[in-house]
């Protein structure tokens, strides 16, 4: 074939793509969120923008309550709470089911809700270490379980976001580490989301997961409070000196904007995929400019080199 037929067979596609503004319309679609703080209010707030229907589920009636006014006083009506233990999979059904009854079946189910603390390996208690894989995984199986089901009744396929984090590499804190439970369970997240990818796939139903880096939310505040008061002055120090090697987000819409596109169609070609939202934590950034042939590329007089040409 020759160069203009290949090209309009190219660009006969376009007739069919959407427009941006329709990619995110989410009207009419009914939104699953844990969490009532931090992240989760921020994901809720902009499913709502989208236009979507969104039922928040937090062990914190207060947090809940004050989220669902918030969201309100912000212009959006279609914001409902109930109390939920996502560790429960008697609370994950019953969220689910409030959703339903609420504003119908279930297009969406971001799983947000999560605690974590940091411990010594060697201290971590059954109890610590179930209140974390019990939450972090254990909450998200279920709830999206509970989702899922509500989605394949209805027959008309959904999004499932999962949230883990860069722990799932084995990030934690720098030099201090002390999160192996939390590292594990945020692991298994990534794990989880490739086989409910697999099974899902055929009902229409696409499954991926996003993995913040540091936010600077209520749930880090107290966590860190805890473990500041069970190891004393030292472990503030030394957490304190490793806490500028972490990036962390200005605002938890930095990682919230990537979470509902993943709930429109961006996603319908993505299959149990992990998205690090995480500022680079993995990189080692330069720190000062190298370039010796533009100016201001390099501080100080640019050399002259023998195959590159001086712009400027």
């Amino acid at each position: 074939m020759d160069e203009e037929s290949l090209f309009d067979m190219s660009a006969d596609g376009l007739d069919d793509v959407e427009s941006w503004k329709d990619v995110y319309d989410l009207s009419g679609k009914v939104a699953v969120v844990s969490g009532a703080a931090g992240l989760a209010l921020f994901v809720a707030n902009r499913l709502l923008e989208c236009g979507a229907k969104v039922v928040l589920g937090d062990v914190s009636d207060t947090y809940g309550t004050m989220a669902v006014e918030c969201l309100k006083d912000r212009g959006y009506t279609d914001v409902a709470f109930k109390h939920c233990d996502t560790s429960k999979v008697a609370d994950d059904y019953a969220l689910v089911d409030f959703a339903e009854r609420t504003f119908g079946p279930v297009d969406i189910v971001v799983p947000v809700a999560a605690t974590w603390f940091a411990r010594a390996f060697l201290d971590v208690t059954e109890v610590e270490y179930d209140k974390i894989v019990d939450t972090d995984m254990k909450g998200q199986y279920f709830l999206v379980q509970a989702a899922a089901r509500s989605m394949v009744k209805a027959k008309h396929g959904g999004k499932v976001v999962t949230i883990a984090s860069v722990a799932h590499r084995g990030d934690d804190i720098y030099e201090v580490a002390m999160m192996t439970p939390y590292n594990a369970a945020k692991a298994g997240v990534v794990g989880m989301t490739k086989g409910i990818a697999k099974e899902l796939k055929q009902y229409g139903v696409n499954v991926n997961c996003v993995a913040p880096g540091g936010m600077l939310t209520p749930g880090a505040i107290v966590n860190n409070t805890s473990t500041g008061e069970l190891y004393g002055a030292e472990w503030k120090q030394a957490q304190m000196a490793s806490g500028g090697h972490t990036p962390v987000a200005g605002s938890p819409d930095d990682v919230a904007r990537m979470v509902v596109s993943l709930c429109t169609s961006v996603s319908d070609f993505m299959y149990g995929k992990v998205v690090e939202v995480d500022g680079g934590s993995d990189l080692s950034f330069q720190k000062a400019p190298w370039s010796v042939t533009l100016p201001g590329g390099r501080p100080g007089p640019r050399a002259k080199l023998p195959i590159w040409k001086n712009v400027g």
